[in-house]
């Protein structure tokens, strides 16, 4: 057995120098063949973020002359803080998340960044939806009690959405206390995020039933323009706003981690967009003489005769 202890010492030798050939090669090819994957997610939820910066801004500009002309000669009231905040509060999210989506900010503490800048979020996008319940105020003729519980339901939708957010998001990644401290400046958000967008796709849906059940219940044969031009902005708004969360849900919930950022600042984008194009729509309507001047805007009341009719 002695003649054979050399072979066999050999081909141990062999075997561990291959065995650790494999481990250098798995090495190698395992971070090339995952991080791109990785980085191409996140490029192209950069790329996205910021293209949707530069249509805010060149929709802007687009909208600039309405604004003036239908806006800034009007007096101060809900409807015109909530466009203002729409508006331009959008410019200053949407740049904050194109910031966080170019700069390099390795081992730095981004959290209260991250928090300012969702909070802005928030508040742009409940600024614009407040604009469409102001518009289904106006078309429930002022039903005070209907605005009341609107308002409540807001509230409470918000709140949970937050709030449910975070939680599954601890539960989902609970910190461990003895793990090495990262960086938390990845552009990157949390899959539980998407609850968020089932809050406002339910609320969507509320306020789309209400205004095609007052369409068709107390509206059905007018032929007002500015019944039409309401009705059809409510509508076309609720429905891209829809869409848009729908398509970030599926982001978040199904692709990669690394994309579920893509959506972000469009959708705000959107948000601001459309509100403002809705609200130029129907205060165009409102002065337009062509209608005959049958109705309030602000009551869709029948006006009295030297009334002015204003969206005020």
């Amino acid at each position: 057995m002695q003649s054979y202890e050399p072979d066999t010492i050999k081909k141990f030798r062999l075997w561990k120098c291959i065995r650790a050939s494999f481990a250098v090669l798995d090495s190698y090819y395992e971070p090339a063949m995952v991080a791109p994957i990785v980085n191409t997610g996140i490029q192209t939820a950069k790329y996205c973020n910021v293209a949707g910066l530069g249509v805010l801004i060149f929709d802007y500009f687009l909208t600039l002359e309405p604004e003036v002309r239908l806006t800034w000669n009007r007096r101060w009231n809900v409807t015109r803080v909530l466009f203002v905040i729409s508006r331009y509060m959008a410019f200053v999210a949407a740049g904050m998340t194109s910031y966080a989506a170019i700069a390099t900010r390795a081992n730095e503490n981004c959290s209260q960044f991250s928090q300012a800048s969702n909070a802005i979020h928030i508040i742009s996008i409940v600024a614009a939806e407040g604009l469409l319940i102001i518009r289904t105020h106006a078309f429930w003729k002022q039903n005070k009690k209907l605005l009341a519980v609107l308002l409540v339901l807001a509230a409470i939708a918000i709140a949970c959405a937050v709030s449910i957010t975070d939680v599954v998001s601890n539960l989902a990644a609970p910190a461990d206390p003895s793990a090495p401290p990262t960086s938390n400046c990845t552009f990157e958000a949390g899959r539980s995020s998407a609850i968020q967008y089932g809050f406002l796709i339910a609320y969507e849906l509320l306020l789309m039933s209400l205004m095609v059940f007052k369409r068709y219940k107390d509206y059905r044969d007018s032929d007002s323009r500015l019944v039409r031009a309401v009705f059809q902005g409510a509508v076309l708004y609720m429905t891209a706003i829809m869409f848009v969360s729908v398509v970030n849900i599926v982001i978040m919930s199904v692709v990669p981690a690394s994309y579920n950022m893509m959506m972000d600042v469009p959708q705000l984008v959107l948000h601001s967009m459309l509100a403002s194009r809705v609200l130029f729509g129907l205060r165009e309507s409102d002065q337009d003489g062509s209608d005959g001047g049958t109705l309030q805007m602000s009551t869709f009341r029948p006006v009295q005769r030297n009334q002015y009719a204003s969206f005020d």
